[in-house]
């Protein structure tokens, strides 16, 4: 459907601010787009630190376990030793004063042996202990660094979300105050619109026929040629005031004079360039050759000083 007038402008208006408003809405995506590959970012590199920490933490944990393990054994290995010294001492001494002297001595020297290798067996078991006691301490450290590190990457993370949040809404406050702006324009300009203007143009732009077709009347021939009219009289649809207007005789009769003046009632918009622009109030002077039968006339316009044609239901005389 075609549409004109102030109706036109309002619809034209709306579709601009339409488009408009995709592109506020497109450009509110691709920002909020480049938020979140910001947002992934951040979450990859906080990632691959977490797990370079969780890695340090994991390794010296499982050498103090290993370590552990082995301090363990030697512990048993230490007190199963020492117990086997014991044992063996105690089977020298009960030899000592016997009458067997070889099985004495070889008592005394397997008694010996197992001192020595219970000795051997303290120092390994101190030894584990003391090498526990370092991965521990590493594994406190390494512990305590972890939790720090993941202590400020919880912060990070928060003031991230936090700052994402923020220019996310701010974004959408952005586009919400447009979007206002846009739709106030809107209004206003459909409060503009206005029906009976947009009639008016209408008829003007599209009419055909200002004035409907006029009844034809009968006229005697015999009664016309011996008569002229009075004033007031109607000839071809216009009334004559004085014996100045009409000339039955004049190659002018039946048409209106060019000292009639008319008023405009309507403002007209010429469509051609031989038609005359109207403003409510113009004066207009009617020329001779003036003719009412097809609804047009011939005048010239006072204000705009030009002269064309004009519909006559627009003129009022």
């Amino acid at each position: 459907m075609e549409y004109s007038g102030t109706l036109k402008s309002s619809l034209d208006t709306y579709r601009t601010e339409a488009e408009e408003e995709a592109n506020f809405h497109s450009n509110l995506a691709q920002r909020f787009s480049e938020e979140a590959s910001k947002l992934n970012e951040f979450h990859g590199k906080q990632k691959e630190e977490r797990k370079k920490h969780e890695d340090i933490v994991h390794r010296t944990h499982k050498n103090k376990a290993e370590l552990y393990r082995k301090m363990m054994q030697c512990k048993s290995s230490y007190e199963s030793k020492c117990k086997s010294s014991e044992k063996a001492d105690s089977d020298a001494e009960k030899l000592k004063f016997g009458n067997k002297p070889k099985e004495a001595e070889k008592a005394k020297k397997n008694a010996a042996q197992c001192r020595s290798s219970a000795l051997k067996a303290d120092e390994d078991y101190k030894s584990s202990i003391g090498c526990v006691e370092s991965a521990r301490q590493l594994w406190i450290t390494e512990h305590s660094t972890a939790c720090d590190v993941f202590q400020r990457m919880e912060e990070d993370r928060i003031k991230c979300m936090r700052n994402t949040v923020w220019v996310c809404c701010n974004f959408v406050s952005d586009v919400c105050c447009k979007l206002d702006n846009s739709r106030e324009r809107i209004r206003q300009i459909t409060e503009n619109c206005d029906p009976s203007s947009d009639i008016k143009e209408f008829i003007a732009q599209k009419s055909t026929c200002i004035a409907p077709l006029q009844q034809i009347e009968y006229g005697s021939a015999q009664n016309n040629a011996n008569s002229d009219p009075g004033f007031g009289s109607k000839v071809n649809g216009h009334i004559y005031e004085s014996e100045d207007d009409y000339s039955p005789t004049s190659s002018n009769a039946g048409s209106v004079t060019s000292q009639t003046v008319c008023r405009a009632i309507y403002d007209y918009n010429p469509n051609s360039e031989d038609e005359l622009a109207l403003q409510k109030g113009d004066q207009i002077s009617l020329r001779s050759s003036t003719t009412a039968d097809d609804g047009w006339m011939n005048g010239y316009n006072h204000r705009t000083k030009c002269e064309g044609l004009f519909p006559q239901n627009y003129v009022n005389f």
